[in-house]
């Protein structure tokens, strides 16, 4: 006691009065813990302006921005039925390929939006920007390589044992080609998202249109 006090004293007035002002870490303000700088409240508070914001919105806004992408790309999405027909002779020597039409183009789905989401999010927060195109467009290609050879392998198995139509070359024939849509899908949709990030249009405009063109 005595000790702290002669220490005390030796202390300048500004700096035992600066210590004084200093505002309580925790103020009351806070619902959950009752912090006043803590990273929860502001979190909330954000999020609740957010969503404040988003319900706010008029549904007429909402459907300008979108409805222009979808009816755009049906059209586009038309030239599949042309490409169909083209190749409707050898489709119909391996009809087996029908049947894993919907597991070609969900995997090519399912992977470019992954990396949409992902990249969406990155732009948001600043990690990344169009500027990064080049980086960027790298190490996905090398994603969508190692997840295209990955899932690549685990459809040959999946198509010679589980299909009682399916020859050899039929499941080679699938699982290569589901590889290369992984990879080309990844790929597209790194362009497709740095492109339309210029134009502010990533998050609406993105999905339907690597959709369209995978």
């Amino acid at each position: 006691g005595g000790r702290q006090r002669v220490f005390m004293s030796l202390l300048p007035k500004e700096s035992l009065r600066s210590d004084a002002q200093e505002p309580a870490p925790h103020a009351s303000h806070c619902p959950r813990c009752g912090a006043g700088r803590c990273f929860a409240a502001a979190r909330s508070s954000r999020g609740t302006s957010s969503r404040a914001e988003y319900l706010d919105t008029s549904l007429y806004v909402d459907v300008r921005a979108r409805l222009p992408w979808l009816v755009g790309l049906m059209l586009v999405q038309s030239l599949s039925g042309v490409i169909v027909e083209i190749f409707s002779s050898l489709i119909s020597d391996h009809i087996v390929l029908t049947a894993f039409l919907t597991m070609l183009v969900g995997g090519g789905g399912n992977a470019s939006g992954q990396t949409i989401a992902d990249l969406v999010q990155r732009l948001r927060t600043g990690e990344v920007s169009p500027a990064d195109f080049g980086s960027v467009l790298a190490r996905e290609a090398s994603i969508g390589a190692i997840l295209g050879l990955t899932v690549g392998a685990c459809a040959f198995p999946r198509v010679s044992l589980l299909s009682k139509h399916a020859g050899l070359v039929d499941a080679v024939a699938i699982s290569t080609a589901y590889a290369i849509i992984v990879f080309l899908a990844n790929v597209v949709a790194v362009c497709v998202v740095l492109f339309l990030d210029r134009y502010g249009q990533a998050a609406v405009g993105s999905p339907p249109v690597v959709q369209a063109v995978k």
